[in-house]
């Protein structure tokens, strides 16, 4: 666990309304499924049209939703007023993305006042268990949300 504390107490409503207004996350039909202060957990079911010709989860859509939670965690941690804007992201595929559901959590490291960094990791999920398929280390940038 970690003892970040959000400093917005509707962080979590915040994040789910965002989740769900993002164009691709529909697309994806990917799942907000935990929302806590420095950590956020996306849930993605296998599907084809994620896929790349080998038939294995499409290593631009991994890198997306491994974004996608690093983001969103670092979000958990904002004052109202403040928005994440990704800055620099290294991934690193460890093993095909190969499974009936993939598990995408996004976890604060350090929170700055101007810069946060967050790791990801992605989780195939299959009939013989869970498989590290996938991590990211992420800088995020902090920005004043323009309120129009």
């Amino acid at each position: 666990m970690n003892d970040f504390t959000a400093r917005n107490p509707d962080f979590a409503t915040y994040i789910t309304e965002s989740f769900y207004r993002q164009g691709l996350m529909q697309t994806f039909g990917a799942e907000l499924v935990t929302v806590e202060a420095g950590r956020v957990v996306i849930e993605q079911d296998f599907r084809d049209a994620l896929l790349h010709q080998h038939g294995a989860l499409h290593g631009g859509a991994l890198a997306t939703l491994l974004d996608t939670a690093c983001g969103f965690a670092a979000v958990s941690l904002l004052p109202v007023g403040k928005g994440i804007s990704t800055i620099e992201f290294k991934t690193a595929f460890l093993s095909p993305g190969a499974g009936t559901r993939f598990r995408i959590t996004g976890q604060v490291l350090k929170a700055g006042r101007s810069i946060t960094f967050a790791e990801g990791r992605a989780v195939a999920l299959a009939d013989k268990g869970e498989k590290l398929i996938a991590t990211m280390t992420a800088s995020m940038m902090t920005f004043a949300l323009n309120p129009a």
